[in-house]
């Protein structure tokens, strides 16, 4: 059977004036959504960042997620010493500024448990996840005294998490 176009549909009669104009009304309608879709697309594509961006900026932040793994580790096994909390001060004011951006795709990688959100309530008033419950404490004195023993579990997640997201991106940018 041959597709046949709307004029011939209409010169053989199998198409009324009402329903040719209500053909041409409804592919209007589907025109004007494609291009809504298709501009929406493209902003959306403007706007996230490329994939080797998410790369560079996950670098930056696995580095200073390493310094401040390095920290909470020391204060933990030396107390917090005036030197710690200073490092650990710059470093939580920089990840609460930073990990955002990150979270947004690292959460995807992420194992959540019941026991992140308790630390960020204790610490800060408010539910976090691993990430955020290892700088969620307003100084090293209060992380450690809130500590709830599950601190290098979280390090193991959190790092397991970046690990994985770090190589999807990797991947990523193999293909090309």
């Amino acid at each position: 059977m041959r597709t046949q176009t709307l004029g011939q549909r209409m010169a053989q009669g199998a198409l009324s004036l009402r329903d040719f104009f209500r053909s041409i009304a409804n592919r209007s309608k589907s025109a004007t959504k494609d291009r809504a879709e298709q501009r929406d697309r493209v902003m959306a594509a403007k706007l996230s960042p490329t994939v080797q961006e998410r790369h560079e900026e996950l670098v930056r932040f696995y580095r200073r997620y390493e310094d401040l793994v390095e920290t909470v580790c020391d204060a933990a096994q030396y107390g917090p010493t005036a030197k710690l909390e200073a490092k650990y001060g710059e470093l939580r004011r920089w990840m609460s500024s930073n990990y955002s951006p990150v979270r947004r795709y690292v959460v995807a990688y992420l194992r959540f448990t019941p026991e992140d959100a308790q630390q960020g309530l204790l610490s800060e008033g408010k539910a976090g996840d691993a990430f955020e419950a290892l700088f969620s404490a307003p100084n090293l004195e209060e992380f450690l005294k809130v500590d709830d023993g599950n601190m290098i579990s979280r390090i193991t997640r959190t790092r397991e998490a970046l690990n994985l997201y770090g190589e999807h991106l990797r991947q990523l940018l193999a293909r090309g």
